[in-house]
């Protein structure tokens, strides 16, 4: 038994790493080297972690012979399979992408002797320190040196496989600091696995953990809080030549429009232009020419034009009322704290039918903007803490108070839906938008009034807007499924896509992932039940629409379905009809049969949907 379990432990942890490493499709893709590399690390990595695992269970007595020779056949095995697939890739004249050829601009990096043995010495100091709080002194013994030679071992490989102590090679510090986080985690398995193999006291091995962990602890910080300070250059991208070489002129565009820039003092691309750069962004030339596109028929005067970058609404304020035409904001509004009153600030400073623009980090966008600042093991590590820090607590009633007391709302995780909503809600309608390297920018302009819904969504539980019996407003309850302020571009989103042949909107984009789950299973349904309990809704009857969907409805119908309360389970699950308009001919059908015999109607209805969702798999797409 022992055994078997050892096998599944062993399996899962495979499969873990070679999906983290992409074994599979490097056995395509990457060349015979890379692959010999990625099965060696992840069956290392495997070998780690199933010894981390006995050592923490009952499976102490395994033979540790056993498990190395096991793991040596599979490693032996897996090269053997990579080797016959690989000649069969070249027989049949694939391209592989060597990405282990080092380009001529590589800059090969040397470890620093003024951290390394700072770090080495720090190390044994540790174990001294903690041996001596222990036991109140500390003699230099076999045991000791048994335990240094442990602590000091694992610390040497984590080392070395990783590049702590190496010079700098990123423009940021998460790239920087993940060498060190890397040979931590690394350090920690490998004390694991000697404490397997030499069967270790646990006096010994309480030891060298706590040493491991303080030194590794306070050097993640004190590196982390070093490189945060520090200037960064791109030592990984630049040779010495192109770090001396002057930077290129990205306005050979912008100079050869400038002969038509108007001269009446009318606002024009080359003031834009200046505009942006003073702000020293990276993109100017791409957004420059974006906004120009969008703006250059409104013939804006200077004095009426406002540039900026700030996160505080009070910076829109200071603006006279009405006076401006186009107010561009160069911060991403993912970091401003109050979203609403940022955009009806902006709102009240532009004339009618000015303009504002801005731009987010959007959700749909998140997993790559954070890959692209981090290694992919940090990535792992990040991206769920990140969604759940950003994403999920700012939505909690209690929990969100201290979110935003402690983040100030900055790197809030808003979606591209919830944008839109919300530029919506506030009277905006959006002109143009264009996505520049995971930036969301928007120009919207200025072209209604401002919704007067008092509590828009925004929690787990959505209070949602209907046509009720006799044609009155029911709110219903709902399981969010949709982004924060999708009702509010309900509209737009049917103007572009219209409907498909269930009667819902093609391509809806506003419906979150796990919002698929909940209508699959009818799990957003069930905060209805209150409004049945409530008498706002029957067990069966035609579903409450939004004022948009119902108005989609001919006349004739519309004046049908309000003379009947709605219902929880509509009567098209018992038809199952396959468009809009066979939707329709269904609810005409029950509500002409609910008018001679209402009772049995719904009876009837009842059983034959439930039927059809149990048996038939009838769900809400």
């Amino acid at each position: 038994n022992n055994y078997f379990y050892l096998y599944l432990i062993f399996i899962m942890f495979w499969s873990v790493f070679s999906l983290y490493y992409d074994r599979i499709d490097s056995l395509i893709h990457k060349s015979l080297n890379i692959v010999f590399r990625i099965t060696l690390w992840s069956f290392l990595l495997s070998l780690l972690f199933v010894v981390i695992t006995i050592s923490l269970s009952d499976l102490w007595s395994i033979s540790r012979l056993f498990i190395v020779k096991f793991t040596a056949i599979m490693v032996i095995y897996s090269l053997i399979v990579a080797i016959v697939i690989k000649k069969f890739v070249i027989k049949t004249k694939k391209n592989t992408i060597n990405i282990n050829h080092q380009s001529e601009n590589t800059f090969h990096r040397k470890f620093y002797l003024k951290w390394l043995i700072p770090g080495v010495s720090f190390l044994l100091l540790t174990y001294v320190v903690i041996t001596y709080m222990k036991s109140g002194y500390f003699y230099y013994n076999s045991l000791h040196e048994q335990n240094l030679l442990i602590l000091v071992t694992s610390w040497g490989i984590g080392t070395l496989l990783t590049n702590r102590y190496k010079e700098p090679n990123s423009i940021n510090h998460y790239y920087e600091i993940a060498p060190y986080i890397k040979a931590f985690i690394l350090t920690t398995m490998f004390i694991t696995f000697f404490y397997y193999s030499f069967r270790l006291n646990y006096e010994s091995i309480n030891i060298i953990y706590k040493a491991g962990f303080l030194h590794s602890g306070l050097e993640i910080i004190f590196f982390y809080i070093y490189f945060s300070g520090k200037s960064k250059k791109s030592y990984y991208f630049l040779n010495k030549k192109e770090k001396h070489s002057p930077p290129s002129n990205n306005q050979k565009l912008l100079e050869l429009k400038n002969n038509q820039f108007k001269k009446n003092g009318s606002y024009n691309q080359y003031n834009l232009y200046n505009s942006i750069n003073s702000f020293e962004y990276d993109n100017n030339e791409e957004l420059t020419n974006f906004i120009w596109k969008s703006i250059e028929s409104n013939n804006l005067s200077k004095n009426k034009v406002t540039i900026l970058k700030t996160n505080q609404t009070m910076n829109i304020e200071l603006l006279f009322e009405q006076s401006r035409e186009l107010i561009i904001n160069i911060e991403k509004i993912n970091n401003i704290r109050r979203i609403n009153e940022y955009l009806l600030s902006a709102y009240s400073r532009l004339e009618s039918g000015g303009l504002l623009v801005g731009n987010i980090i959007p959700l749909e966008n998140l997993r790559i903007h954070l890959r692209s600042k981090m290694p992919h093991f940090l990535y792992s590590i990040v991206l769920p803490l990140h969604f759940l820090l950003h994403r999920v607590f700012p939505k909690l009633p209690i929990i969100k108070k201290l979110y935003f007391l402690i983040t100030k709302g900055n790197n809030r995780i808003i979606s591209k839906s919830e944008l839109l909503g919300r530029l919506s809600f506030c009277g905006y309608s959006v002109i143009s938008e264009m996505t520049i390297k995971n930036k969301f920018y928007f120009i919207c302009k200025k072209k209604k009034t401002i919704s007067n819904e008092k509590s828009p969504s925004y929690g787990p539980i959505v209070k949602l807007k209907r046509i009720g019996y006799n044609g009155e407003i029911l709110y219903i309850y709902k399981l969010r499924t949709m982004y924060p302020y999708s009702e509010f571009i309900q509209g737009d989103i049917y103007e572009k896509y219209h409907l498909d042949t269930s009667g819902k909107i093609k391509g809806d984009n506003r419906i979150t992932s796990w919002g698929k789950i909940f209508r699959k299973y009818f799990l957003d349904e069930l905060p209805q039940i209150y409004n049945w309990l409530n008498g706002d809704l029957n067990i069966v009857g035609v579903r409450a629409l939004s004022e948009h969907y119902f108005s989609l409805y001919p006349k004739d119908v519309q004046q049908k379905r309000i003379k009947f309360k709605p219902g929880l389970i509509p009567p098209y699950y018992a038809d199952l009809p396959n468009s809009f308009e066979e939707i329709i001919e269904s609810e005409i059908k029950y509500l002409k049969e609910k008018e001679k015999a209402p009772f049995l109607t719904d009876l009837r209805y009842f059983f034959k949907s439930v039927k059809n969702i149990l048996i038939l798999g009838a769900r809400s797409k």
